[in-house]
Order: C-alpha cells, then sequence, then structure tokens
C-alpha cells in the first residue's frame, strides 16, 4: 500500500510550526521567502498523517500528483524509525532526571513524602 503525501496549503497556513514539530522524518521544512512559508518535501514524507492531525486550519491535504518511489520511501522510513528511537531515549532521561530529583529531594527532606521540614 502506498503511503499518502501531503502538501500544505500555502493561503490557509498560519505558519504555526505544529507539523513541521510532529514531522518524524523532518520532511516539513521553514523557509523565510520574504513570507513564511512551510514545504513538504515529498521524498521524505511517509504518509503518517501526524502533520494533518496537528494542523489547527486543516491546510494539509494529499498530493495527488506525487508518484512515490520506493527507495525514497524507504530511507524516508528509515529516518522516522530513526526519529522515534530518538523521542524515546529523550523521554527515558527525563524520567531518569525526575526520579533522580525526587529522590534528591526526599533525601534532603529526611526521607519524607510530604515535602515539608521537620
Amino acid at each position: 500500500m502506498q503511503p499518502t503525501i501531503v502538501k500544505i496549503d500555502l493561503q490557509r497556513c498560519i505558519n504555526c510550526s505544529l507539523c513541521r514539530r510532529a514531522c518524524p522524518t523532518e520532511a516539513i521544512n521553514f523557509f523565510s521567502t520574504g513570507h513564511r512559508t512551510h514545504i513538504v518535501e515529498p521524498k521524505d514524507c511517509i504518509g503518517c498523517d501526524l502533520c494533518v492531525q496537528v494542523c489547527p486550519v486543516d491546510c494539509i491535504h494529499e498530493d495527488t500528483d506525487y508518484v512515490v518511489d520506493p527507495g525514497e520511501l524507504a530511507i524516508a522510513r528509515e529516518k522516522a524509525r530513526a526519529w522515534a528511537k530518538r523521542q524515546h531515549w529523550i523521554k527515558v532521561q527525563r524520567q531518569q532526571r525526575a526520579t533522580a530529583a525526587i529522590g534528591a529531594v526526599s533525601a534532603r527532606n529526611g526521607g519524607g513524602s510530604n515535602g515539608r521540614h521537620a
């Protein structure tokens, strides 16, 4: 099954960057050419539709003219897997730092869980 490659309607786009932040393959790029513009690089798009889901003005739609190259799709999917691994590792690190901080505060407060000084 071929993915649904998307494009951004630049007339409706409010340049909020939510789509760019959500994209697991970094297929959405920002350009400043006198007018802020977000562009989908079709060869990097895997059709996950995360950008469509986060767009507050519904300006991201299927690009029916784009023909998917299987080699480019494989590369884009690998980029998405690497992105997911990075996101997972960032989450794990945050959880570890939070646990360490809680332990340090708890130890400093004498091991009590109420956060009040004795």
